[in-house]
């Protein structure tokens, strides 16, 4: 069904992610270094639809670089929060946005 290939999807794009930190945790990946398919505009529209998924459900995150650009990472396991930090799969720790993106921008 279209919802079960959606999550397959989406445990393929979180496989992909924790991967890359796994073989090096202190570069952060561009979001949109992630999600851009350079020959799909349709591709980078649905990548960006599954890691959606992936920032409601806590298991990733975006944040600001230092120049103020969006880099996702994986969300720890809860190390963090037994060494006092906030609870990153609570609901009020993650939060979504919108992002538009048209095909002049894309390309």
């Amino acid at each position: 069904s279209h919802q079960e290939a959606t999550e397959k999807e989406v445990e393929r794009i979180l496989g992909i992610l924790q991967t890359h930190f796994r073989n090096d945790s202190d570069t952060p990946i561009s979001f949109f270094d992630f999600v851009i398919d350079p020959h799909s505009f349709a591709r980078t529209v649905e990548n960006m639809f599954h890691v959606s998924f992936l920032i409601r459900d806590g298991l990733a995150r975006l944040r600001l670089d230092d120049d103020k650009l969006p880099v996702i990472e994986p969300v720890k396991d809860n190390k963090e929060k037994e060494e006092g930090g906030e609870d990153e799969h609570s609901a009020g720790a993650r939060n979504q946005v919108v992002i538009s993106l048209n095909y002049q921008e894309w390309q």
